[in-house]
């Protein structure tokens, strides 16, 4: 039979294993909701004559404020994605127009829109 000493040395080091582990995990799992949640941004780009681009968290749009688009013509929209390609989009605008036009979501995080004139 062990000596009580011995016993209690060993329960003491499985503890801290058990500790260390379960810190271990708690870690991993935190680093992994880091890495999967999207990151909240927001914001507008200039405006080209009176369009601009909107972006929050995933999500961004072609937008035009009144009294709307100055000339007709293309208006190209993008924003830069985390962790992926940017995105665009291209929107043919009647002079007047203040319709929305929504890009497609980004996966992790939308930023940095623009916006040109064609």
């Amino acid at each position: 039979m062990g000596s009580p000493a011995r016993s209690m040395q060993d329960f003491r080091l499985g503890k801290r294993v058990a500790q260390a582990a379960a810190l271990g995990m708690l870690v991993a799992g935190t680093a992994g909701m880091m890495a999967t949640t999207p990151a909240f941004a927001a914001g507008t780009s200039t405006k080209v004559f009176n369009c601009y681009t909107q972006w929050w968290n995933t999500a961004w749009a072609q937008k035009c404020d009144a009294p709307g688009a100055k000339y007709a013509g293309a208006y190209v929209s993008g924003v830069e994605c985390s962790a992926q390609p940017d995105k665009d989009i291209t929107v043919g605008r009647a002079q007047g127009s203040t319709s929305t036009s929504n890009g497609t979501d980004c996966t992790f995080g939308a930023n940095n829109g623009w916006i040109t004139y064609i």
